[in-house]
């Protein structure tokens, strides 16, 4: 092994853990990966994770649970500030949990030093559930020539894992469609366009990987992925890359037959321009017009 994989294994981490197998299951309808709903779900079952406490005379070993109540107190805005989501992402990543099975979401009354509050969330991961989709619990079977992962399917039939009769509105504020063929290659799709990034433009971070993971569920990974290729033609960053992919869905270029069919398009009209001296450049690109920063 190279030093750097000696050091790295010498390492010890602490927080969340984020199973490989969730990107194929908790997705959007297209069966990308929801970046938002994973990340939420690996700080709730963090926090249900014990601590493990080690009496140093006798050796015995005992587990003590972060939190102070039955459940864990956890706000749509508490989750958003730890990963710089918005409330609403949480909250919606939140609905697709609980539409999943993964979660309990209970809405409580409480006082505290004789202060009545209301609409205080409560969240709790449902074991099994998390289990069936986590990859050291998949059945695996031996086949001569490959192995083949047999997953379980996550149902969102069944009755409402909230346990109060009717969740506050969303405006009311808090003091604290998925799909069934999720395969392989959904999760290495969504992977190379996460790669592509980090490859080209540096660090991927949790707002970023969310705004690509929309706009590859809104348009597709190869248009995400020639838009930032002409980001970096230009030498710009990815909110550059955001620009062009807008002003594509605004002209209704939905795959890359169409921006190549655009492009000429917009050449033609430069070398037409440039016989009527309309001072077009020869070479001008079709993205070359427009200021995205």
């Amino acid at each position: 092994m190279t030093n750097v994989v000696t050091e790295i294994g010498g390492l010890n981490f602490k927080g969340n853990v984020v199973d490989h197998e969730w990107f194929n299951y908790i997705t959007f309808s297209n069966g990308k990966p929801h970046i938002v709903a994973i990340m939420v779900l690996s700080e709730i079952v963090y926090w249900y994770r014990p601590t493990v406490i080690r009496d140093e005379y006798t050796g015995k070993v005992t587990y003590k649970k972060k939190f102070k109540s039955d459940k864990l107190q956890k706000s749509y805005q508490q989750l958003a500030e730890t990963f710089g989501f918005s409330k609403l992402q949480v909250k919606r990543a939140c609905d697709l949990l609980v539409d999943m099975n993964l979660i309990v979401i209970e809405f409580r009354t409480i006082i505290v030093n004789e202060i009545t509050l209301n609409n205080v969330m409560f969240v709790e991961p449902k074991v099994s559930e998390i289990k069936s989709i986590s990859s050291m619990y998949q059945q695996v079977e031996e086949d001569p020539i490959d192995f083949e992962v047999k997953r379980v399917v996550t149902s969102k039939s069944g009755t409402s894992s909230h346990e109060s009769n009717e969740a506050p509105d969303f405006k009311v504020k808090t003091n604290t469609e998925i799909t069934t063929k999720n395969t392989t290659e959904n999760v290495s799709s969504s992977s190379s366009i996460f790669s592509f990034y980090e490859n080209n433009f540096g660090i991927l971070n949790s707002f970023i990987a969310e705004s690509i993971s929309q706009w590859v569920n809104d348009t597709s990974e190869e248009l995400v992925q020639a838009a930032m290729e002409r980001a970096l033609k230009h030498q710009k960053k990815w909110n550059y890359a955001e620009g062009i992919l807008k002003q594509w869905v605004n002209k209704n270029i939905r795959t890359l037959a169409d921006v190549n069919a655009a492009e000429i398009e917009f050449k033609n009209k430069g070398k037409k321009g440039e016989k009527n001296n309309a001072g077009v450049r020869k070479n001008s690109s079709f993205i070359e017009k427009y200021d995205f920063e």
